[in-house]
């Protein structure tokens, strides 16, 4: 490799990633010190694109996370690229402020690797940074049994699994909304039927869409004025996309297409799951 910028005394720390990640994730062929994108000044010392289309960039540098690189993380998040970042230091020596480094790495979204002659080490990988701006929302607002199921949902959308993570705050939703029409209907807070109409048949089974049109034609809003209709009607919208397959985008387009969506998805669902728990507690479900 050729390279301009990068001082000879990083120079095997560099070739040492490449090679690490030539063996381990197949990567053959690095970009040495070239801007990434148009629409972004930063010449990382490696950069390759990999298979699920993601720019993999690799800056080398003494330091486990250079402040340098703190805007162009930045820039990544603000126009949503898709850019998985590390930062490759040499494993000896040590700089002195090396957890700081390192943790400060680690909460911007840069994965870490400590290069030595004989092994290198992952410290840790980093989060695609066109996920990483997700709007964060505090655990602590809702009751304590949905918290981990919220950390585990946002740690696999951060993780790079986007459409997963929606689907795991869907759940939660879908599990919710079913009780709830469960209990209502237990608690005769259904409207009469008219006549010659047939009683909806509410079973476990019953497909989710089923059961919110249950709940919107059939709920009493003169009993049980929440959750009212425009959130069930939300809700009812969200059950289009519950089993969506979640396809792996075949592009780069199609990649920051889906991850901008699916932000937005994400927090949206987060909003919704919410807003049933509050509108639910009335009913106490358990």
């Amino acid at each position: 490799m050729n390279f301009v910028y990068l001082p000879q005394s990083l120079v095997e720390t560099a070739e040492g990633a490449a090679q690490y990640f030539k063996d381990d994730r197949g990567i053959g062929t690095f970009r040495v010190e070239q801007a990434v994108d148009p629409n972004l000044s930063y010449r990382p010392t490696l950069q390759a694109m990999t298979a699920d289309h993601y720019y993999l960039c690799i800056e080398v540098n003494e330091s486990p996370y250079p402040g340098i690189l703190e805007p162009v993380v930045l820039d990544c998040v603000t126009q949503g690229l898709p850019v998985k970042l590390y930062v490759a230091f040499p494993a000896s020596p040590l700089p002195p402020d090396y957890k700081t480094r390192v943790d400060r790495a680690r909460n911007h979204g840069a994965g870490v690797i400590e290069v030595s002659p004989t092994r290198v080490q992952i410290i840790h990988p980093p989060l695609p940074l066109s996920l990483a701006s997700l709007r964060p929302r505090q655990k602590s607002e809702f009751p304590p049994r949905y918290r981990s199921a919220l950390a585990d949902a946002e740690n696999t959308f951060k993780g790079g699994s986007p459409s997963q993570g929606c689907l795991l705050i869907q759940a939660e939703i879908e599990q919710l909304s079913r009780k709830i029409a469960k209990k209502t209907k237990t608690k005769a807070l259904w409207r009469t039927l008219k006549p010659g109409e047939t009683a909806p048949r509410l079973r476990d089974n019953t497909p989710w869409a089923k059961v919110m049109e249950m709940l919107i034609d059939h709920l009493d809003h003169s009993k049980c004025n929440s959750p009212d209709k425009s959130l069930l009607n939300r809700i009812a919208g969200m059950t289009a996309h519950r089993n969506e397959a979640g396809h792996k985008p075949n592009t780069l387009k199609a990649l920051i297409k889906r991850d901008r969506e699916a932000r937005t998805r994400f927090e949206s669902a987060v909003d919704t799951l919410y807003d049933l728990i509050v509108a639910s507690r009335h009913l106490r479900i358990t």
